[in-house]
């Protein structure tokens, strides 16, 4: 005859499984499922800590790479055609239009518009030569946006009548002429309809650091009137319009938009990716890596809960059977364990998540982990924490274990009175 379960009444009060599964996990008596859970936990936070710390660092560097390479050249550039957009370089100056100005300005996703003119030159300090490409802006350029490019010293005075004898640096380029800010140079300007090259002594100003070799090895900055003089243009000519967006991943759509509705042949358009290709493909590369990162500690983590799980419905045979034996269902026996489960999946998530997210503020704050810049474009791992991707790392982590710990469980449905209760 079977026994109908019927709990004490007070017990009845409570939801039984959950109770019976907190008295298990208040048991501090030593076992081999003790241990194995306990590893468990460590395992589910260090693969939590491990995928927080992933995402934050891809995070950081796609963040720190798009502050450094954004802030120089925006996002999109208008300008007219370029059958190799990579020189950047474009022999066709236009006249400045206001009214697409205007019109770019006025696309929701678009924050800034800055025309802009780029000439080929040579730094001469009479023992040294350095080719760069001076880029010509206006007084409304802005120069320090963010604090991903270091900047030093004062931008060219725009003030001075016609045009300001004064040019910006790289620190990269400033250190192999071995000067300082406040020295002069000579700069002379190429132009193959010349016979002779045009020479101008500016003054160096300030000086920039970005870290990026394709930038800093390259470039330099000046007035836009000078690029203007020294080419014989009309005071209205620039070689482009730098623009700069909200989201740079939504580049070519938003460049694909402006042209489709504001622009006229010979004007085209060119976003970053087409200039710095290989930089895309190298934070694409990382997003891969931060992927596969995890999938690989979310598996870690679901083996670890399972496999303890597992061990321990064995140790608790017994109990199972003598629970079935009073008439206990398989549903509340299945729920004791996915309790004493959870608790644990919990615990670890949080532990991985103090652990990690607090090496991440720690990071964020002191630097402490060097990197060579020559390499990775900066001198230290960049921090990038968006607490809404911790909380979905958390939920997910969860979710997962829970799901496949359902796989044990269901075990319990198998295992006979007779044999449990003879199981040792």
């Amino acid at each position: 005859m079977k026994l109908t379960f019927v709990p004490h009444n007070f017990l009845s009060c409570l939801n039984l499984s959950y109770y019976i599964a907190k008295r298990i996990g208040a048991n501090k008596k030593a076992s081999f499922s003790r241990f194995i859970i306990r590893l468990a936990t460590v395992a589910t936070a260090l693969s939590v800590a491990v995928m927080i710390i992933a995402v934050a660092t891809v995070f950081g560097f796609k963040e720190t790479i798009k502050d450094k390479l954004f802030v120089f050249w925006g996002q999109i550039q208008i300008a007219p055609f370029n059958p190799n957009p990579s020189t950047i370089i474009s022999l066709a100056p236009f006249d400045y239009n206001a009214s697409l100005e205007k019109q770019i300005k006025s696309e929701p996703e678009v924050t800034a518009v800055h025309p802009f003119a780029i000439k080929a030159a040579i730094l001469n300090t009479g023992t040294t030569m350095q080719g760069i490409k001076l880029k010509g802006v206006e007084n409304d350029y802005d120069w320090q946006s963010n604090n991903a490019i270091k900047f030093e010293g004062s931008k060219p005075d725009f003030n001075v009548p016609e045009y300001t004898r004064q040019i910006v640096l790289s620190q990269t380029i400033l250190n192999k002429l071995d000067r300082k800010i406040g020295d002069t140079l000579m700069v002379w300007f190429i132009d193959p309809e010349q016979e002779f090259p045009r020479v101008r002594k500016l003054q160096i100003c300030g000086t920039y650091h970005t870290g990026m070799e394709e930038i800093d090895n390259n470039f330099s900055i000046c007035d836009i009137r000078l690029l203007r003089r020294i080419s014989n243009w009309n005071d209205k000519a620039i070689n482009g319009y730098q623009v700069s967006i909200r989201d740079y991943e939504q580049s070519d759509t938003v460049a694909e938009h402006i042209y489709q509705r504001y622009l006229t042949p010979p004007m085209d358009r060119t976003t970053m990716k087409d200039l710095y290709g290989n930089i895309y493909s190298w934070l694409g590369l990382m997003n891969t890596n931060a992927y596969v990162i995890l999938f690989i500690m979310a598996i870690v983590a679901i083996i670890n809960m399972a496999t303890a799980l597992l061990i321990f419905i064995m140790e608790r045979t017994n109990m199972i059977g003598t629970l079935k034996a009073i008439g206990m269902p398989n549903a509340k026996l299945e729920k004791i364990f996915m309790y004493h489960a959870a608790n644990v999946a919990i615990k670890g998530i949080l532990f991985g998540t103090v652990f990690g997210l607090g090496l991440c503020l720690i990071q964020q704050y002191t630097h402490f982990i060097k990197l060579e810049e020559s390499a990775y474009y900066m001198q230290y791992v960049p921090i990038k924490i968006v607490y809404w991707q911790i909380l979905l790392i958390d939920l997910g982590t969860l979710l997962a274990c829970v799901l496949f710990m359902l796989i044990p469980v269901i075990m319990v449905k198998g295992i006979s009175i007779v044999k449990a209760l003879r199981f040792k």
